[in-house]
């Protein structure tokens, strides 16, 4: 039972030596087609927060003419009291719109780097594991084929011991090993 257990273990860790290395490119291929998409509409959004913001940026000129033009015409003041007021709050919404315009904008462009630079490095730490995984399976394939032989051994029916006593037997010259029952 040991035998065979140890050839299945040797030949799923080849196996998965080989995995390991066929799976690495579809791996990596997916991850860039995942992040590839993602990249290109943050790079879209990027451009079209930039027209509202250069919108918004015109549309704040108007209103800030047209509160000068309230606010020097008397008549239309007299007239018409909370006009002024209304296109004063109006320009404020505007500005608070185009620092949130802004921002978004800051939170978009860092967004996008985090990606291309996940897009940079995912080809390295998929390299990197598939080195590591093929070490280790490498390591478990060459433990198994002790495993295998020690096994062998054991149905073939000889001792493996059966040496070590003539190892034991070899007189030392080391103090902490000399035997002081003698």
């Amino acid at each position: 039972m040991v035998v065979v257990t140890a050839v299945l273990v040797f030949s799923a860790s080849l196996v998965a030596v080989v995995a390991v290395w066929i799976a690495n490119t579809p791996i990596t291929n997916a991850v860039l087609t995942t992040l590839n998409p993602m990249i290109t509409t943050l790079k879209t959004a990027e451009a079209a927060i930039g027209d509202v913001d250069q919108g918004l940026g015109n549309i704040r000129g108007i209103v800030e003419n047209l509160k000068a033009f309230l606010e020097s015409a008397g008549l239309i003041k007299e007239l018409l009291p909370g006009v002024v007021e209304s296109v004063v709050n109006i320009a404020n919404s505007l500005g608070n719109l185009q620092a949130t315009l802004a921002d978004s904008g800051i939170k978009l462009v860092d967004a996008r780097a985090i990606l291309e630079n996940i897009e940079s490095s995912v080809v390295y730490w998929i390299d990197l594991a598939s080195v590591f995984l093929t070490i280790l399976f490498l390591w478990i394939a060459f433990s198994q084929v002790s495993l295998f032989i020690h096994g062998w051994f054991y149905f073939s029916g000889k001792d493996l011991l059966a040496n070590r006593a003539v190892f034991a037997d070899i007189p030392t010259n080391d103090p902490d090993q000399i035997d002081n029952d003698v």
